[in-house]
């Protein structure tokens, strides 16, 4: 029978490198997850969301009036909702106080105007620029496409931000955390699913060394990783025996060796959790400064 593995830790505080850091605080399946899919769900959100009509809000807002205008060209975009194509109703009206024409286009589901048609334009008084036609859109897509695009970053974020929790509480335990031993008392199926594994809520038990027993709780799809010992290293807050981690379910699996020092053994591998975070923030960053902020 083989003899338990448990890991020689060094008093606390302990010292954690940079790159020990990062990879606990990006690691583990929920943080890189999350990253990858708000990272690629946040394509839709610009590619729909930018062409939704946000303009009910600048005119609910702000003080209007209207003008004359002229439909100049009507236009079928490349667009539908359901199932009805989307048109471009492209116009041009005159404000006379400021001695000036301006152009716009409206859109609309299905075509109730025609080139030359009168029609009347609703605009913002100190900036006519922002206008649209009465009864249309001033945006491609309605107000309500922003929810449904909107719904697959968020779920993208609920990962990430449980992903990130994990990391912070894997970095404060590493840095002052004592070392305690668990024994599992329960293990629970949940209602999720990660590769078609189902993740398990498991529960140890442990007793600090003034007498004290506090419990940990790990959930995890792969539950064999913290089945493999009679007891399960873990390391806990003495002021708060709630906040605990079990080190064989750190985020990043981070690298301790047999003297209990904690560090870097694989420079590439501790790097590797941080690339996808900063690929989605620098490329979706770099949308943000340039499409919203006109960089």
């Amino acid at each position: 029978m083989t003899e338990p593995y448990y890991y020689t830790l060094s008093s606390a505080p302990r010292r954690v490198p940079w790159p020990v850091r990062g990879q606990v605080l990006f690691g583990g399946f929920f943080n890189q997850f999350g990253w990858l899919w708000l990272g690629f769900s946040l394509i839709f959100v610009w590619i729909f969301g930018l062409s939704a009509d946000v303009t009910p809000l600048f005119f609910a807002l702000r003080q209007t009036d209207t003008a004359r205008g002229i439909v100049s060209a009507v236009e079928m975009t490349n667009a539908s909702e359901n199932e009805t194509d989307i048109y471009a109703n492209r116009y041009s009206f005159r404000v006379e106080r400021f001695e000036a024409e301006y152009q716009g286009v409206s859109y609309t589901t299905g075509n109730p105007f025609s080139a030359g048609q009168e029609v009347t334009v609703e605009y913002i008084s100190n900036d006519p620029n922002t206008s649209r036609i009465e009864g249309a859109r001033g945006g491609m897509f309605s107000p309500w496409i922003l929810c449904i695009v909107g719904v697959f970053p968020a779920i993208g974020l609920g990962f990430l931000i449980a992903g990130l929790r994990q990391g912070i509480k894997g970095n404060r335990l590493l840095t002052r955390g004592l070392v305690g031993w668990g024994t599992l008392i329960s293990k629970e199926p949940t209602n999720t699913r990660i590769n078609n594994q189902t993740v398990y809520k498991l529960t140890f038990e442990f007793t600090t060394d003034d007498g004290r027993t506090g419990e940990a709780v790990a959930k995890t799809h792969q539950p064999y990783v913290l089945e493999d010992e009679p007891k399960e290293q873990l390391l806990y807050d003495p002021y708060n025996l709630s906040y605990a981690v079990m080190l064989d379910d750190l985020p990043g699996a981070p690298d301790i060796d047999e003297l209990g020092n904690i560090q870097a053994v694989n420079f590439g591998r501790s790097i590797l959790p941080i690339v996808l975070p900063a690929l989605v923030l620098i490329i979706h960053g770099t949308i943000f400064l340039f499409v919203i902020l006109g960089l």
